[in-house]
């Protein structure tokens, strides 16, 4: 994991909107680093294909003057959706250390639904900042769950910091509990509760943000020098289930 990445969670914003961020483009060269670094990104899982396509904003109707929106395609195998959380929180925060601002956007349209054999999953958008002061000033007043509505147990200088993963609609659908020098986390729903998000795509989304969560997660342990041994499990629990586990963390 690149170390470099943690000190953009406390950069990085979701740019709802593109506005007064500078005239600055991205350059061609800096397209083909992108898919350069992604290629160089560690997947939860290796044995699950993905790829990316990189196309202007426009050509899948995206309004909110954006340049390009970066498409993100998977096999659909067990966990593919966490997978692609945590390769795209990856080059969310590559893309900050670029000065370009970023946006995951769930409702967004591909104009291929299938690339090279792969499923679209979801799409980021993407535009150059160059003003700098744009960025997030403090995160810590990002509006956020209580730290005890997320984590239970010592939070080790760790849950403080992981807390603030970007998810679908605000919803940090994770729980983590640290028992016996073990971190078991969990994709949580709260009972009757969905937010504004169909109640049909919570799921399906909720499991990308878990992806970004452990990402945020592994950065914030390797910050403090803990090491670990992680297991993933899969995550094929019913949409009603309040906590669905899917990773163990053991503390070396």
């Amino acid at each position: 994991m690149e170390r470099d990445l943690y000190p953009m969670i406390f950069k990085r914003k979701s740019f709802h909107l593109f506005r007064n961020v500078g005239s600055e483009k991205i350059a061609p060269e800096e397209l083909k680093e992108i898919e350069e670094a992604y290629a160089g990104f560690e997947p939860l899982d290796p044995d699950i294909r993905t790829a990316i396509r990189i196309v202007p904003a426009k050509q899948v109707a995206f309004k909110r003057d954006a340049e390009y929106c970066i498409l993100i395609y998977s096999e659909k195998k067990d966990n593919y959706l966490m997978n692609a959380g945590y390769l795209g929180e990856q080059l969310d925060l590559f893309l900050v250390s670029r000065n370009i601002g970023t946006l995951w956007f769930g409702i967004g349209r591909p104009d291929v639904p299938d690339y090279d054999g792969l499923d679209f999953v979801i799409m980021i958008a993407i535009r150059k900042i160059s003003d700098e002061t744009k960025y997030r000033k403090d995160m810590f007043k990002s509006k956020r769950k209580p730290l005890e509505e997320t984590w239970e147990g010592d939070t080790l200088g760790i849950a403080e910091i992981a807390r603030f993963a970007p998810s679908a609609c605000n919803s940090q659908p994770w729980f983590t509990r640290n028992e016996n020098n073990t971190l078991t986390v969990y994709r949580y729903k709260k009972a009757g509760k969905r937010g504004i998000m169909p109640a049909a795509a919570v799921a399906y989304y909720n499991r990308i943000d878990i992806g970004i969560y452990l990402l945020f997660l592994e950065l914030c342990l390797a910050e403090q020098n803990i090491a670990f041994s992680r297991r993933l499990f899969l995550d094929d629990a019913a949409d009603d289930v309040e906590y669905s586990k899917v990773a163990e963390y053991d503390l070396t």
